[in-house]
């Protein structure tokens, strides 16, 4: 089947200075993500946390394109525990957070976990907000695609809520999260994206909490967003922070 030119265009091309500068004004210090992975293995080595004594933790979305960010991961801390569903929010919940901290290391003096719990977005070549160009497809494609779906949505449609949590569970408990933290049917995807990442950072946090132990259990937590362009992809750092020895503590991971 021939590839028509402006699917090559959209298969090849880069993301020029000018709209890197525009992407900027929304996530003004992002950094190449296997660079972010390093760089935060290397400042929680300073504080005790290594491959050998951690339990890496992801909260990414289940879309195709995050493989390479987890395994970017894996690489510096090893195989990882998934606790993510759609649009990278926690949906493992209490439960596998218990089972994560269970699989932590324990023949050290404390058992450790790193969490990387991460929301998405693309761009596409032109800076469209939401293009996604993804090996193999011809048309320029989008990301995250439940946070999409749920900018379309409206309170209208509650009546299908049963149904959809029938048959779409973590659609559901998306569309339950959401209606929290922003007006159902805003179209504005940036801001439902800064949503789900302010979701992501509570639920992490109230989970945490809940579940571990800091006396016995260190954790780093770092959150952000996954910008996915043509290409490449990065990481935008948001809020980060350390709970050791019972003490909390902030970590700025921004270039």
């Amino acid at each position: 089947m021939l590839v028509t030119a402006i699917s090559v265009l959209y298969m090849t091309a880069k993301v020029s200075t000018m709209v890197m500068t525009n992407i900027q004004q929304y996530f003004p210090n992002p950094t190449e993500e296997s660079a972010f992975i390093v760089k935060t293995a290397s400042t929680l080595a300073t504080l005790g946390f290594n491959s050998e004594n951690t339990l890496p933790v992801i909260s990414v979305c289940r879309d195709e394109i995050c493989s390479s960010f987890i395994s970017a991961i894996e690489a510096s801390w090893g195989k990882s525990f998934s606790l993510g569903g759609l649009a990278g929010l926690p949906f493992g919940g209490k439960m596998e957070m218990t089972v994560a901290n269970n699989h932590a290391p324990d023949i050290h003096d404390r058992k450790r976990l790193v969490i990387y719990a991460m929301v998405h977005i693309g761009f596409g070549p032109q800076g469209e907000v939401g293009g996604c160009v993804r090996p193999g497809m011809k048309e320029l494609n989008s990301a995250c695609g439940a946070l999409i779906a749920y900018s379309g949505y409206t309170k209208d449609e509650d009546k299908e809520l049963n149904r959809i949590f029938t048959d779409d569970g973590e659609y559901g408990l998306l569309i339950y999260r959401m209606e929290k933290a922003i007006k159902p049917g805003d179209n504005n995807l940036l801001e439902v994206t800064s949503a789900a990442l302010a979701v992501i950072q509570q639920d992490i946090d109230r989970l945490t909490s809940k579940v571990i132990d800091p006396h016995q259990t260190d954790i780093a937590i770092i959150t952000g967003t996954q910008i996915h362009l043509p290409g490449e992809n990065l990481v935008q750092p948001s809020h980060c922070w350390t709970l050791i020895n019972n003490q909390r503590q902030d970590i700025n991971f921004i270039a």
